[in-house]
């Protein structure tokens, strides 16, 4: 969630999937620089993204539950539509059912932290020190994949009509009950982390050990990855100032029961920011107080988010999930999503920092007015960083023909109507360089 980000979930087995070829629907014939392409140069990642041209009518059994009373069982309610899809880790492989009604978004594969070909996982944000153990050292890699439900598989369908031009204009939100999941994975050592002990285990194509995220998705290798963390989302509109409710779990060992959601313990929950709040006086989240010590109140990290705000293990100390996501727009604000702030901040310091990162955005709402043609995302930092992917592409040859339109409202990239070209339209454009591109929390 907060990286900061998440940042989902609804089930109901419907449609059987043909087969991975069947699962990827629509691409962009122009884009050739895919990170998720296996050995045979194909794409074969085993989820969903032929979007549903309707929702349906999937349950959603956390509607009647009140998240500020009983967020514990809400978040449940929403882990259960997950685990009715089947998922699984198991044999070194995450899978779900086959029909499972949960798809990935696109164009989250390109740049050095792009999908990896065996389970289209991301990179993510690298912990500090201290963040996800007391005594674990800075670095490690932290990997996700993230999945929305058919209301919101609905919502790509509309933005991705055109891979090669995705469109999201102003005003547009994800529709009412909406749900997000995201797996997370750390190649941290369970004896670092003992309570990783015995978390299910996935083999992926990630970056050697100790990289630093500059390595070129050439130099992956083939290594292990524990369950860490799952985050969810989920458009509510109970949640009246921000229209969004994010959550987090945390796999805790020794196993135990299915070994998998029997181990998933809450972490938090949050509906609001609580703007105004320089202290720990805090309405609009809840915190477990069964992991103090473990994940938080302990040398290395005194609190989840901050000053205490609802966040995961994997998340930034000085952010929280909801405000993260609340930062997503297209052009993105130069502010960022998190801001920095350091560790024993003056009360101005906190002030400024609460002020400019912890607003309780409307759904649909620009966090970050003064960025010209901006378009409020709705708290999906997975577009934003999908349309970073995209306009990076294109910038950088890996996307040819006409410039998206997206791109166009990013001036930052010099791009001119067509790809890798400036808008002198004579001088090829200057690839950034991708290694500074900050890793997300989507």
């Amino acid at each position: 969630m907060a990286r900061h980000r998440i940042s989902w979930a609804s089930v109901a087995v419907a449609c059987v999937l043909a087969g991975p070829a069947a699962a990827q629907g629509a691409t962009c014939a122009n884009f050739t620089g895919s990170t998720a392409k296996d050995a045979s140069g194909q794409v074969n990642l085993p989820w969903r993204t032929d979007f549903p041209a309707t929702a349906g009518s999937d349950p959603a059994m956390w509607a009647t539950i009140d998240f500020k009373d009983k967020w514990r069982e809400y978040l449940a309610a929403v882990l259960a539509t997950v685990k009715s899809a089947g998922l699984k880790i198991e044999n070194g492989k995450a899978s779900m059912a086959p029909g499972q009604r949960w798809w990935i978004a696109p164009w989250m594969d390109y740049t050095n932290a792009g999908r990896e070909p065996t389970h289209g996982l991301t990179k993510e944000r690298t912990p500090r020190a201290g963040d996800l153990a007391q005594g674990a050292p800075n670095g490690g890699q932290i990997w996700a994949v993230g999945f929305y439900n058919a209301k919101g598989a609905q919502r790509l369908r509309t933005v991705f009509k055109n891979p090669c031009n995705p469109k999201f204009t102003k005003g547009q939100v994800f529709a009412e009950r909406t749900a997000s999941f995201k797996l997370l994975f750390t190649d941290l050592d369970q004896s670092v982390a003992p309570y990783l002990a015995g978390a299910p285990t996935i083999n992926a194509l990630i970056d050697p050990a100790g990289a630093d995220g500059s390595q070129p998705p050439s130099g992956r290798v083939m290594r292990p990855l524990r369950l860490l963390q799952v985050d969810i989302a989920v458009r509510d509109k109970r949640a009246t100032d921000t229209g969004w409710v994010f959550g987090t779990y945390v796999w805790r060992g020794p196993p135990q029961g299915d070994g998998l959601f029997d181990n998933l313990v809450p972490v938090g929950l949050s509906y609001g920011n609580d703007p105004g709040v320089f202290d720990t006086n805090l309405r609009e989240s809840r915190i477990n107080p069964d992991l103090a010590g473990l994940l938080y109140a302990r040398p290395g990290r005194a609190v989840m988010g901050f000053n205490g705000r609802a966040n995961g293990p994997a998340d930034n100390k000085i952010s929280g999930c909801l405000s993260c996501h609340a930062t997503s727009q297209w052009p993105a604000s130069l502010k960022g999503s998190v801001g920095t702030i350091g560790d024993n901040p003056t009360p101005a310091q906190v002030q400024a920092h609460v002020t400019t990162y912890f607003k309780n955005v409307k759904g649909g709402s620009l966090f970050d007015a003064t960025v010209a043609n901006a378009v409020a995302l709705d708290y999906s930092l997975q577009l934003q960083t999908a349309f970073v992917r995209l306009c990076r592409a294109c910038q950088q040859g890996a996307l040819t023909g006409s410039t998206p339109q997206l791109c166009r409202l990013a001036p930052s990239l010099n791009l001119g109507a067509n790809c890798r070209v400036t808008p002198a339209g004579d001088v090829r454009a200057a690839p950034q360089a991708i290694s500074a591109e900050p890793l997300p929390r989507q």
